[in-house]
């Protein structure tokens, strides 16, 4: 026993200190078990929600999840089981808290798997993001108020400037002509601070289009050149392209790819020393396209080096206001070169300088017509990934009637890069789509920013090989599609999936008293309603008491009980009876009528022909109204 003692003495100061951690985290952090109940939670959680650590312990994760997003969430909980990973909870969607005075605030979670013997715990990091959300907010209305209230005003005022200098300044006296050309470049300046600040949240926000066509890199480098002569002239720097350089196709914007080699030469023109040189070369390096911009300036400070990409960076903000800088130029074209699917960097030059180069994805025969841009007005954006161009433009004009823009990826890596340039209202996947495994694709859509909870269907010969995927129930898959498509029933669940209206989602209530029938069902019916799940007939009726119900799905067996008995208190809450789907071992002999119709037995009918008979119900309900 004596032996012992030091390392258990040991182990009391490890959990001692640990515990002490947990405590004085600023962040919340609490822990659920393999049920999803709470285990510890630290101070922090107390402050967030408005709970004492007594109301908490041994309840359900879910009570800090608001009422609405309940279902879903047990849904991801069980989905994260099977592969636990250190992530962050719900990437690219807005998550909130619920507190116990029952309202709502916005927060991001952090997921770490703890493997406890043969249990497996979970620790959730909360940070509450009000503060965060709220400057968000406040830079939208300022970016708003930038674009309507100061721009307009601005252009115009730079304009008369300009037509004072052009047509009477040699009527003005020669200190008159002076100020007022010190105005006209004042105001040029702030419209062009103001343009890269729009720019900038526009590409940052995901609602800039890219279309992503055959182009050619230097013909675009040539006629950037031209289109910065002039600022060339005024700081008397010589442009031109290197004679070596070479004619080679890449996937690109035209007018992005202008703007990436515009704003490189403005700030190497701005950054050279008067009489100066300013040298283009376009090359081919491996698969990839590069064009490089050489300046024979001072160079970039070595501490600066790691910020040159930033927002509103200048190595000499003197100078650069001086040179009329914005500080937001090189910011933006790191964040379209990175949509165009390439890298932006610099080195030193040799004898002084810098060298900025662009590398872009050599062209690969698959761009041409893949932005729909005969469309009008601004339509809702879908994405096809589908490796066989012919039945992409069918699927294309097929859909447009409806309303719909279809964009093509005839490549996986290519609609990564449009995923991540655009947020798409839905997007529609071939599982044999080229150089992939399209389930694979599906996860790496997920993972985009905007897209982790986009509508994704399945269009596939084989939907079956999909559902079958172990990996499957982390897809969020809204529908799954046979070949040939039935187009009339494309369009309605398209025009499901993406409306905004916030009553539109059929609620299904799912009562069995089977935990593993209970989620599997959940999932295979996640995709088209809400489905609310109940073990037995007391908390089906509560359920009913606090939710609209558009649809039952009903097991006999409920332990001790009968789900018939159930039956009378099926009404909404105008007394009509809600519709039910039998689904039980026990379904053999269920008379059947206007509210139980039909009955499926579990042993014989598989999930898909409980979703089918589902399916074919909620079409004969009601229209929904908001």
């Amino acid at each position: 026993m004596t032996a012992i003692r030091p390392y258990l003495a040991t182990q009391d100061l490890t959990a001692e200190m640990f515990r002490l951690a947990v405590e004085a985290c600023p962040s919340g952090m609490l822990m659920i078990d393999h049920d999803g109940k709470m285990v510890m939670v630290n101070a922090e959680i107390e402050n967030q929600f408005g709970y004492s650590r007594g109301e908490l312990i041994g309840r359900p994760v879910e009570m800090l999840v608001p009422e609405r997003l309940r279902t879903r969430h047990v849904h991801h909980r069980h989905d994260f089981t099977p592969a636990p990973e250190s992530r962050r909870m719900g990437a690219g969607r807005d998550l909130f808290g619920r507190r116990k005075d029952g309202t709502e605030f916005p927060v991001e979670v952090g997921l770490n798997p703890i493997p406890a013997g043969d249990r497996l715990l979970v620790l959730a990091v909360i940070v509450d993001i009000s503060q965060r959300k709220h400057m968000e907010r406040l830079k939208d209305e300022f970016v708003a108020t930038v674009s309507h209230e100061l721009r307009t005003p601005l252009t115009s005022i730079s304009g008369s400037l300009g037509l004072l200098i052009g047509q009477w300044s040699d009527r003005l006296p020669e200190s008159a002509t002076r100020l007022v050309s010190i105005a006209h470049k004042n105001v040029q300046r702030l419209v062009r601070l103001i343009n890269d600040i729009l720019d900038i949240e526009k590409i940052e926000s995901g609602r800039v289009v890219f279309n992503f066509i055959r182009v050619e890199l230097r013909q675009v480098a040539e006629q950037a050149i031209e289109d910065t002569r002039g600022l060339a002239e005024e700081f008397s720097v010589n442009m031109r392209l290197d004679a070596a350089s070479i004619e080679t196709d890449v996937n690109a914007d035209p007018d992005r790819l202008a703007q990436v080699i515009t704003n490189l030469l403005s700030n190497a023109i701005k950054f050279s020393s008067k009489g100066g040189e300013v040298l283009v070369t376009v090359e081919k390096r491996h698969n990839a396209c590069r064009v490089s911009v050489r300046d024979h300036g001072s160079g970039i400070p070595e501490q600066f080096k790691p910020h040159i990409f930033e927002k509103f960076a200048q190595a000499d903000a003197t100078n650069a206001r001086r040179k009329g800088g914005t500080g937001l130029g090189l910011s933006i074209v790191k964040q379209i070169v990175e949509r165009l699917g390439g890298q932006v960097g610099f080195d030193d030059a040799p004898g002084g300088g810098a060298i900025f180069y662009v590398e872009l994805p050599a062209w690969d025969g698959s761009a041409g017509g893949e932005i729909d841009v005969d469309v009008e007005a601004s339509p809702p954006r879908l994405l096809l990934c589908d490796d066989d161009p012919a039945v992409s433009k069918v699927i294309r004009m097929r859909l447009r009637p409806a309303g719909f823009a279809v964009d093509f990826a005839h490549t996986p890596e290519t609609a990564i890069i449009r995923a991540g340039a655009t947020r798409y209202a839905a997007i529609l996947v071939d599982l044999r789509i080229r150089e992939s495994d399209g389930i694979d694709l599906i996860l790496r859509l997920r993972a985009q920013p905007y897209h982790g909870d986009t509508p994704i269907v399945v269009i596939s010969g084989e939907p079956d090989r999909g559902r079958a995927d172990v990996r499957s129930p982390r897809l969020k898959i809204w529908e799954w599609f046979d070949k040939p498509i039935d187009f009339p029933r494309l369009t309605r669940v398209l025009l499901s999936a993406i409306s905004p209206t916030p009553h539109a989602r059929r609620r299904i209530l799912h009562v069995d008293d089977d935990a593993e029938v209970l989620v599997l069902v959940a999932r295979e019916l996640g995709a088209m309603a809400e489905v609310m799940s109940a073990d037995c007939v007391e908390g089906a009726l509560r359920l009913l008491a606090n939710h609209h119900i558009d649809l039952v799905v009903l097991d006999i067996g409920l332990g001790e009980n009968s789900g018939l008995d159930l039956l009378p208190d099926l009404r909404d809450p105008t007394g009509n009876r809600i519709p039910v789907i039998i689904f039980s071992t026990h379904a053999a002999g269920v008379p059947c009528d206007d509210q139980v119709n039909p009955s499926l037995s579990k042993m014989n009918s598989s999930l898909e022909s409980l979703a089918a008979t589902v399916r074919d119900r909620l079409a004969l309900l009601p229209a929904q109204t908001a």
